[in-house]
C-alpha cells in the first residue's frame, strides 16, 4: 500500500500549491497565489491552519483546503469550517487518499474542539463520504435560465444605466463596488429564522468581493435606504461566452416585488449562456416569480447519478464536544442557506 505523509500548509508550499491547484483554479501561478492568499490568509474567520497536504515521498499528490465561515444559530455565532479545493493527483483518484485527507482534517478539528466540518462541493464523492460519517443536507432544486446564445457584455457592469422596477417602482442600480455596509444592514433588518444561517456582515461581503478569480456583479434597489440587492458571480478565468454558468449567489429584498425586479434586471444584464440560482430557501411566491421570468426548475429525482450535479451540503461531526445549539446540524430541516452558494466561496 502506498505510504503518504500528511502536513499542514507552510510558506514553503505556496508555489507548489499554486501549480498543483491549477487544474481546479485555472488562474495560472500568479493568480492562483493571489487566490490562495485571499481564501485563507485574508479570510475573516479562519486562517490556513487546517489546510492539509498529502505527499508521496517529496511529491505533492493531494490537498484539501479548509476555510472559515461564520454561522448564526439561535442567536449565537459559531465558526464552522468548510472543506474546499479538493485535488488528488490523477494516479491516486479512486484510491483511499481523499478519505485519508478528510480524516486527517477531522482529527485536527477534533483536537481543537471544533465540532463540525461542512462540504458544499464534493457531491461526486457522496457515496464514499456517507460511509465515512458524513450526513447529507440536500440535494435541492435550482432555477436555470438557458439562453439561445451567450450574453456578452458590451460595457463594464457599473456603466449600465439605472432602471426602475416595473413592480416596485424602485430604482435598480448596477453598483461599481460592493455596498457592504448597506447590504449587511438590509440582512440585519430581515427576519432570519432560528435555524443555522450564514452571517453576512460587512466584513464578509468585502472579503467575498475581493476574490481574485471571480467576477461579481452587484445590483441594488432603492431610492433611499437599500430595499434589496442581488449578487451575480462568474468565473474570472472564463469569457462571457464560455461554458461556465453565471450564478445568482445572493438576493435579498424587502418584498416579493423588489425581488422579482432585481432578478428580471439581472437576467437582462448578467453575462453568460446560462444563469443559475438556488431555490432552497425561497418562498413559493418567489419561486413562481422565477418561473414567470423564464426559469426552469432542476429538481432532485432521488437518483444519485442524476442528483449529484445539483447543489447540496454534507456535514460531518468531528467528535469534539458539541455546544447545545449545534447538536442537530445533521438534520436537513431548519437550515437557512440564503446567501450561500457553492460558487459564493470560489
Amino acid at each position: 500500500m502506498t505510504e503518504f505523509s500528511f502536513t499542514g500548509c507552510t510558506a514553503r508550499d505556496r508555489l507548489e500549491i499554486a501549480d498543483f491547484q491549477d487544474s481546479l483554479w485555472r488562474g495560472g501561478r500568479r493568480a492562483n497565489l493571489a487566490y490562495l492568499d485571499w481564501k485563507y490568509a485574508t479570510n475573516p474567520h479562519l486562517d490556513d491552519r487546517y489546510v492539509t497536504l498529502a505527499r508521496e515521498g517529496d511529491e505533492l499528490v493531494g490537498m484539501v483546503g479548509v476555510f472559515g465561515a461564520c454561522w448564526e444559530v439561535a442567536g449565537e455565532r459559531f465558526m464552522l469550517p468548510c472543506l474546499t479545493d479538493t485535488v488528488v493527483a490523477p494516479r491516486h483518484q479512486g484510491s483511499p487518499l481523499f478519505r485519508m485527507l478528510t480524516d486527517e482534517v477531522v482529527a485536527r478539528l477534533r483536537a481543537d474542539g471544533v465540532p463540525w466540518l461542512l462540504d458544499f462541493g464534493d457531491q461526486g464523492a457522496g457515496p464514499a463520504m456517507l460511509m465515512n460519517g458524513w450526513r447529507p443536507i440536500g440535494p435541492w432544486a435550482q432555477a436555470v435560465v438557458k439562453r439561445e446564445k451567450p450574453l456578452v457584455a458590451d460595457r463594464p457592469w457599473h456603466e449600465l444605466p439605472a432602471t426602475r422596477g416595473t413592480r416596485s417602482g424602485l430604482t435598480l442600480r448596477p453598483a461599481p463596488a460592493v455596498a457592504a455596509e448597506a447590504m449587511a444592514g438590509l440582512v440585519a433588518r430581515l427576519p432570519g429564522g432560528e435555524g443555522p444561517r450564514p452571517v453576512r456582515d460587512a466584513a464578509y461581503f468585502r472579503w467575498r468581493a475581493a476574490n481574485p478569480l471571480a467576477r461579481y456583479f452587484h445590483l441594488v434597489a432603492g431610492d433611499g435606504p437599500v430595499e434589496g440587492y442581488l449578487i451575480g458571480h462568474r468565473s474570472g478565468v472564463d469569457t462571457d461566452d464560455g461554458e461556465t454558468p453565471t450564478t445568482i449567489v445572493d438576493c435579498e429584498a424587502t418584498s416579493d416585488e423588489v425581488f422579482a425586479d432585481l432578478v428580471e434586471a439581472a437576467l437582462a444584464w448578467l453575462p453568460g449562456a446560462e444563469v443559475l440560482m438556488w431555490t432552497r430557501d425561497l418562498s413559493a411566491v418567489r419561486v413562481a416569480a422565477l418561473r414567470a421570468l423564464g426559469a426552469e426548475l432542476d429538481e432532485p429525482t432521488g437518483l444519485f447519478t442524476r442528483d449529484m450535479y445539483l447543489p447540496g451540503l454534507m456535514v460531518r461531526a468531528t467528535g469534539a464536544e458539541m455546544p447545545p445549539a449545534l447538536r442537530h446540524l445533521d438534520q436537513p430541516d431548519g437550515w437557512n442557506l440564503s446567501g450561500v452558494s457553492g460558487r459564493a466561496w470560489r
